[in-house]
């Protein structure tokens, strides 16, 4: 594990003796605590090997849950492959808000579900909610039933390939969505580990950073309900622009909201 942790290091990993421990339960088939209550145990030569592969992958730049293949979100584990975002902590946020935002028995639409774990967290946390996925890519739309599945809301949750351009099913109470939101021209200059490994078609809609915040509003009336809120992800300095738009739209009580590292995050609006 030192040794490990020496050559991530050295390869510019922060944060590099917990990625070893996370990547060392991994091959273990072991949770991390148990990492540190064996650490004087004998590893056998086959899991040995096969900790040299993912520590090897890590050198590359590769993220940990890239790696094992999950990523936890809202203490819930979500399985991710190559054609999905890796989720991340700031979009809990856009979930937490959304949930307070939702009446009994309310129906929820997800624009770009990916991993599903926007829709999938709103249907775990509300027993009484339904709603839709969609997802333009057809093996996240996979991954997101595959999640919905194994977190208990299939029987809730329809996941379907579909743009946000398309008409969607029926009235919804409220939309969410974490939507492409770099601009092409930005895109090489993401740090590795997201450029290298997150779907570019999920990072950028093209030259022009807000044009999946105008197709989402372009297709509200059709299914938003009068008083229902839409909330969207937004990158680090378009939440006046995305706010504007809003309000253009017609969104009433539009507010905005900051993450953990105060940068605004989440953007809502009511339909009146």
């Amino acid at each position: 594990m030192r040794e490990a942790a020496q050559r991530l290091a050295g390869a510019g990993v922060e944060g590099a003796p917990r990625d070893v421990r996370l990547l060392l339960a991994h091959a273990l088939g072991v949770e991390p605590v148990d990492v540190i209550l064996r650490e004087t145990d004998a590893i056998d030569p086959v899991t040995l090997e096969a900790f040299e592969q993912l520590i090897r992958r890590r050198e590359q730049g590769e993220p940990v849950s890239r790696i094992r293949g999950w990523r936890e979100f809202l203490g819930r584990r979500f399985v991710i492959s190559p054609a999905v975002l890796d989720p991340r902590p700031e979009t809990e946020l856009l979930v937490t808000e959304g949930v307070k935002r939702l009446p009994p028995s309310g129906r929820v639409l997800d624009l770009g579900t990916g991993s599903g774990c926007i829709l999938v967290s709103v249907l775990a946390e509300r027993a009484d909610a339904s709603g839709v996925g969609v997802d333009l890519s057809g093996e996240a739309v996979a991954i997101a039933r595959r999640n919905a599945d194994a977190l208990g809301v299939g029987q809730r949750a329809s996941i379907v390939q579909r743009s946000f351009a398309e008409a969607q099913d029926g009235w919804f109470d409220l939309v969410l969505s974490n939507p492409p939101y770099i601009a092409a021209t930005e895109v090489a200059t993401l740090a590795k580990d997201v450029r290298d490994f997150d779907p570019v078609m999920a990072l950028s809609p093209g030259e022009d950073a807000l044009e999946a915040y105008r197709m989402i509003l372009k297709g509200m009336p059709g299914w938003l309900k009068p008083a229902g809120w839409l909330g969207v992800e937004v990158g680090a300095g378009q939440a006046a622009d995305v706010s504007g738009l809003m309000s253009a739209a017609g969104l009433e009580d539009v507010a905005v909201f900051d993450d953990l590292a105060g940068i605004p995050r989440a953007v809502f609006g009511r339909r009146g």
